[in-house]
């Protein structure tokens, strides 16, 4: 297990019952991972929510290195499971894919970027020409095209 051997200073918690946090659980999420057991496992095993856990990691810097440790053996026990058997005859590829993409989404999940750009790879350049030509309106239109500016630009 990757140990940190810096002593941050443990939050107390400010309302309710003392913390069931406990040193030992370290180990034990890590070697649950080494099982292919995730999240729900780890938490249950310690008696916990996975809110709880995740407030441990914050304020126990050891169970946040614990918790990252975990999470990259979990993978690495799926990892070996697939390759395993990967040539097996009942192999459930799309299985496996599914359950690799929800459990290590960083690195499972494919990303789809799209762009847009203009001539050449450049910005794309947008441009507005506005023309009205006024001598076609009569003079009743030109008067009321007058009063509306005015309203507009007294914001009415």
């Amino acid at each position: 297990m990757v140990a940190s051997n810096a002593k941050a200073p443990v939050k107390k918690n400010p309302v309710g019952r003392p913390s069931k946090y406990k040193p030992e659980y370290c180990e034990m999420i890590v070697k649950l991972a080494t099982e292919g057991k995730g999240w729900v496992s780890w938490a249950l095993a310690c008696g916990i929510d996975r809110t709880t856990m995740f407030d441990w990691a914050e304020n126990h810097p050891d169970f946040s290195t614990a918790l990252k440790e975990a999470k990259l053996r979990e993978q690495e026990w799926w990892e070996e499971k697939g390759k395993s058997c990967m040539e097996a005859k009942n192999f459930q590829s799309a299985v496996w894919r599914t359950s690799m993409q929800a459990r290590f989404r960083e690195d499972y999940t494919e990303r789809k970027v799209q762009e847009v750009t203009g001539k050449d790879g450049g910005a794309i350049r947008h441009e507005h020409k506005a023309s009205l030509d006024l001598s076609a309106l009569d003079e009743a239109q030109r008067d009321k095209l007058r009063e509306l500016l005015t309203l507009a630009k007294k914001g009415q």
